[in-house]
């Protein structure tokens, strides 16, 4: 098959790249639907919360949506974007400190957000905000999606598979070659399930299945150590995935990602940030297409919830039924299943039928979420034991761009830095380490060295809490040079049991426009060996031009945070030294 035409240099953005589509976005992004930018002030809003893989779906409805009048006012809905985990952590501070209006419906990818919630909100002695019953609006199997090549290999060797077969597949030392494959180690790609509904959903799974077997604990450490690297989202893995499969190498980043099985049909058109691609995506599809794999000792299915919210008054309650009511239309219904989901009963439209990388009978065993109690308990079993471990180098600029002011009294951009990436680094597992290194310096030298890499994440934690800024900015070059240097530095001491990955947060400052020297650092992150890969996520936290600190990134495998307004530089530090 001939592979799509690549003239531009790396260093430039890729043409295929849809902007929107690649618009970085962490776990926690939040964008307001553009439909509702100019509103009648008479009107009465319903601000509907929705997470990533139907917001752009939900906010094309909700254009269409012929509203009624409530209390003789109109209804604008108001889609609102923001991952399920990081809008389960907003509510259960009843939305304080967000920059969005406080939802009226939580629409999140599963069911299992609303338990969560419930649970959280109770230990926190809060009062309950989200019904009992919670119908759904669309479902979407959790999946082990498989590029094309490697499906066709496991299903001829050992037919339907499930997690136990891919924990025996992270724990064999000799990877693919056990079925005389040439493609390494077995890689697992899996979402943090703090953040991610679907690695929420492959947690209980491979619970479930550990406890089939004599030692569960063994078990769950296996799947785990066989991690990629974790991400806040799906579209992290896909949008990677996408990048490799350019240059040819799909079957080289990963060999299998849960997801949902409608971000398996998004990725397979083109479309890993499942954008409104309707009558057809105008985007190329992948070389190597992914398969659908249901696994044969069970799944959860991502249900979508409708949730009408407790602190929602009687006008707005009224609207949301209507709006619901809408939602269930059959035509609606339809359009669901023609955007890769199955409609609210669980039955697959024609777009999954008709492909062979999709199976509408499954699945044929499908778990429920636990209790709530025993799920907040197994998410803080992850985080504290199960969890890869990290073993990463964190580059931070401390240059006269970090000394610009915040306002609301937050003082400077490196203030409001340090204490985000302290805290994040505190939230990280105590058998982490992550060294840390500074620039530029007062006396000349690429970098200050202020923790060493051996050195555990909580006290760094407390190393970061003390930078002060240098009166010195850095430049491109010197950049580029770090950038080099503390990959090299990570993978001379390379731990083959743990995430080896680069953090890299920059103020600015000065201009990326060399193209030969950023292709030159392209050239030497993709170029390296997979099985001593590091990975390089890129923060910008100023002007500095994002596309060539998005390449640099991807180019790694790693990925990149757009942290110009720095109101966000705590959620997203939070999620880049969390999920490396």
């Amino acid at each position: 098959m001939n592979r799509p035409a690549r003239p531009q240099p790396a260093w430039r953005p890729h043409p295929r790249r849809n902007p929107r589509a690649l618009a970085v976005t962490a776990a926690a992004a939040i964008v307001v639907s553009g439909a509702i930018a100019l509103v009648n002030a008479t009107c009465l809003d319903l601000v509907v919360a929705s997470p990533n893989e139907k917001f752009d779906l939900l906010s094309d409805i909700a254009k269409t949506y012929p509203a009624q009048t409530v209390d003789r006012k109109c209804v604008v809905v108001k889609i609102i974007k923001k991952a399920s985990g990081a809008a389960e952590s907003a509510l259960r501070r009843d939305w304080a400190d967000e920059p969005t209006p406080r939802p009226h419906v939580w629409s999140p990818a599963a069911t299992s957000w609303l338990l969560l919630l419930s649970q959280h909100r109770k230990d926190d002695g809060r009062d309950e905000i989200v019904p009992r019953v919670a119908q759904s609006l669309m479902r979407s199997p959790t999946v082990i999606a498989m590029p094309q090549q490697m499906a066709n290999a496991l299903d001829q060797a050992i037919g339907k598979i499930g997690w136990e077969d891919v924990y025996e597949l992270g724990r064999a030392p000799e990877g693919w070659a056990r079925y005389q494959k040439r493609w390494g180690p077995f890689k697992l790609g899996k979402t943090n399930p703090t953040t991610s509904t679907s690695g929420l959903h492959a947690l209980i799974s491979v619970y479930n299945a550990a406890q089939r077997t004599d030692a569960p604990g063994k078990f769950l450490q296996g799947v785990e150590s066989s991690v990629v690297h974790y991400a806040p989202s799906v579209e992290t893995f896909l949008s990677n995935l996408q990048q490799a499969d350019e240059r040819g190498a799909a079957l080289d980043y990963v060999s299998a990602i849960a997801v949902e099985e409608k971000q398996v049909y998004d990725y397979n058109r083109g479309n890993p940030g499942s954008l409104i691609c309707a009558p057809t995506c105008k985007y190329p599809p992948p070389i190597e297409k992914l398969v659908a794999l249901y696994p044969k000792d069970g799944t959860l299915v991502a249900d979508h919830p409708y949730a009408v919210l407790a602190w929602t008054d009687s006008a707005r309650r009224e609207a949301a039924s209507d709006f619901q009511r809408y939602l269930e239309r059959t035509e609606i219904q339809t359009r669901f299943q023609l955007e890769g989901f199955r409609d609210q009963r669980g039955q697959a439209g024609e777009v999954l039928k008709q492909q062979p990388f999709y199976d509408p009978s499954e699945p044929k065993t499908r778990w429920e979420p636990p209790d709530p109690s025993d799920l907040v308990d197994l998410l803080q079993r992850w985080s504290d034991e199960l969890r890869k471990p990290a073993h990463a180098l964190f580059v931070i600029d401390v240059g006269r761009s970090m000394a610009a002011p915040i306002g609301g009294g937050n003082g400077t951009k490196l203030d409001l830095a340090r204490r985000a990436a302290a805290d994040a680094l505190q939230d990280l597992a105590p058998k982490d380490v992550v060294g840390l290194w500074t620039f530029p310096t007062t006396d000349r030298s690429p970098y200050r060295e202020a923790a060493p890499l051996t050195t555990l994440a909580g006290k760094t934690s407390a190393v970061v809490s003390s930078l002060q800024n240098v009166g010195g900015s850095s430049d491109e070059a010197s950049l580029y040079a770090i950038v080099r240097a503390s990959v090299e530095q990570v993978r001379a001491s390379f731990a083959t049991d743990r995430i080896n990955a680069v953090v890299v947060l920059t103020g600015g400052g000065f201009d990326l426009l060399d193209a030969a020297a950023a292709g030159d650092l392209i050239a030497f992150l993709r170029g390296q060996r997979e099985e001593q890969r590091v990975r390089v996520f890129t923060v910008a936290y100023g002007p500095t031009s994002k596309d060539v600190l998005r390449q640099i990134a991807e180019s790694s495998g790693g990925w990149f945070y757009d942290a110009t307004d720095p109101v966000n530089i705590g959620e997203l530090l939070r999620n880049a030294l969390s999920n490396f």
